[in-house]
């Protein structure tokens, strides 16, 4: 970089501000600018965002990928899987990385593709449902956690979502669920982890429904896919959610081997090993640690995939099947996904998520013995909810950004997602914070209360006076 580019980066004044904004509303230059320029421009104009590695992100999903992943990911950009006659060992590649994934959710032989996240995915297994029910079956039986990509999906296929209730632990009401089933339901959803708190519903239960009415279940695991797995080699105790739910084994706790207080029990069962699921939902550009764009699409066998098929004649390989919504699909995101698997292995996904747990569980029980915050359940994995005792989750979620601070809102909490990009430095850091705008919160309250008598008193000052 050349100084004269170096004091174009660093002036910051209101001059080169509007040179620069007034550049970028002319359009498309009619000549090039010199490469270091504009790097220095695109440096200028996006340092405002927050990025992974501040440790001030406590809210996404996402995550700074793995540093080999983003590594394959740069080396593989120029090719398209779309056209996989032009990359045909990089289409074997994917089918090996479907075949991996698949074991990892009990099923070696399941099909399906690596898209561009999680709701692509479940925008597909809609579409596959539909595709695979009569016409007069287009209702969809679902929590009313879902993720949005599910009213995209109605919106798009004219589809009708029936939305059940949660309890408190944020898990779908069995009895509720098999209600909404009817002669016009088309499909189930059930969700393992969920946006909002990371709950996993009872699937194994709605699995059995599926099943005795012949109806395709779609498990949305988006988050939880690359979580649930490792849990018990983690350290975190693991058995069927059907058992504790509606029972006070739901709600109790134990503590673990290493001190710190757990769930009792999350679900060890949610994917291909209950035969009622058809499909599942899982994205590795989440805790799967690879860049995005990252998702997979799993079906369990080619029978339920082939209804969703588009036949393409011109590319480079002839006649190709495409079975995804967008044509062209970054042949870079295969590679990445498939290099991560290989290089982190399931070691290294059982040690991720140990790291993300722990820090879960020092952040849950921190909050727990603060005063004007509460945790909203106990963590099933790590998505942590957080409430105020004073005041609104919008305020506190308004005044943590205002401290750079980015977390979820959600109707009546904050979400906060404990990602691999975190560490206790960062949330130590987070925690003062947090402190300090709870006891401004406090303060203001209090000033308000003592404001009030004198409020009163000249009111009532007056109405005398008017007398």
């Amino acid at each position: 970089m050349t100084e004269e580019t170096q004091g174009f980066q660093a002036d910051d004044s209101k001059e080169q501000k509007a040179q620069n904004k007034s550049l970028l509303s002319k359009g498309l230059p009619s000549k090039g600018r010199p490469a270091d320029e504009v790097s220095a421009l695109v440096e200028q104009r996006l340092s405002s965002d927050l990025a992974f590695t501040s440790g001030n992100i406590l809210g996404s999903m996402c995550s700074q990928p793995h540093p080999f992943a983003a590594s394959i990911f740069q080396q593989q950009l120029a090719k398209n899987i779309g056209d996989p006659g032009l990359h045909p060992a990089l289409a074997e590649m994917e089918a090996e990385t479907i075949r991996i994934l698949g074991s990892l959710c009990g099923n070696p032989k399941a099909v399906g593709s690596i898209v561009t996240g999680g709701t692509e995915a479940n925008l597909l297994a809609m579409w596959t449902a539909k595709n695979n029910t009569p016409k007069e079956s287009r209702e969809v039986v679902l929590p009313e956690t879902a993720h949005f990509s599910f009213d995209k999906a109605a919106s798009l296929m004219d589809l009708t979502l029936v939305k059940v209730p949660v309890d408190p632990h944020n898990r779908v009401k069995l009895d509720e669920y098999l209600q909404a089933v009817g002669p016009r339901t088309m499909a189930l959803v059930a969700i393992a982890g969920t946006t909002g708190l990371g709950a996993v519903d009872p699937i194994s239960e709605i699995a059995k429904i599926a099943e005795k009415h012949h109806l395709y279940l779609h498990v949305d695991a988006a988050f939880g896919g690359f979580v649930l797995p490792f849990l018990e080699a983690a350290g975190y105790p693991v058995g069927d959610a059907a058992e504790a739910v509606n029972s006070e084994a739901a709600d109790s706790e134990v503590t673990s081997g290493s001190g710190q207080t757990v769930p009792l029990k999350a679900p060890a069962v949610f994917d291909f090993s209950l035969a009622g699921v058809s499909s599942i939902t899982l994205d590795p550009h989440k805790m799967g640690r690879t860049p995005i764009p990252a998702g997979c699409i799993l079906y369990r066998n080619e029978e339920i995939a082939g209804s969703s098929t588009t036949h393409v004649s011109y590319l480079a390989g002839g006649k190709t099947r495409q079975r995804t919504i967008v044509g062209t699909r970054s042949g870079a995101a295969v590679a990445a996904v498939w290099a991560s698997l290989q290089h982190i292995g399931f070691d290294g996904y059982r040690d991720t998520v140990r790291r993300c747990m722990q820090n879960t569980y020092f952040l849950k029980n921190r909050i727990d013995a603060m005063s004007g915050i509460e945790t909203v359940i106990p963590p099933v994995m790590n998505v942590l909810g957080i409430r105020p005792s004073q005041g609104t989750s919008e305020e506190l979620a308004e005044s943590l950004r205002a401290r750079g601070f980015a977390l979820s809102l959600f109707p009546g909490f904050l979400r906060i997602t404990l990602m691999p990009h975190l560490n206790q430095s960062h949330l130590e850091n987070f925690l003062q914070v947090l402190q300090d705008t709870l006891q401004e919160t406090v303060n203001a309250m209090q000033k308000i209360q003592k404001e009030e008598p004198n409020i009163h008193s000249n009111r009532n000052q007056g109405e005398n006076d008017a007398r």
